[in-house]
């Protein structure tokens, strides 16, 4: 029920806003962080943060705090399941991630 009103939300969303407005791309977030921490899909989760990482890109640019948000969520996923080949791609791709969060 919760994965189908996330859907409806998101689908809404889309339709009256479109695909790359910051409320939308915030509910993708927003799906994606349930799906890590509440459901544990760990793949389904990246996906959802890749998908909302590209639309922050294109709408508002690498250095806005939104985007700069989900590369992080999106860094500490990659991060927590050890895939550091994949990390040290998306922190050449977004650096300024690595200078504005603790990593430690």
């Amino acid at each position: 029920y919760e994965g189908a009103l996330g859907y409806y939300t998101l689908w809404v969303g889309e339709k009256v806003q479109g695909k790359t407005h910051p409320d939308t791309l915030n509910t993708i977030m927003n799906m994606a962080i349930t799906y890590e921490e509440g459901l544990e899909d760990f793949p389904k989760a990246e996906e959802m943060f890749r998908l909302a990482l590209d639309g922050y890109e294109r709408s508002l640019g690498k250095v806005h705090k939104g985007t700069k948000n989900c590369a992080f969520n999106l860094a500490r996923l990659i991060d927590e399941q050890g895939r550091q080949d994949d990390l040290q791609k998306l922190l050449t791709a977004y650096p300024h991630i690595e200078d504005d969060e603790d990593w430690d």
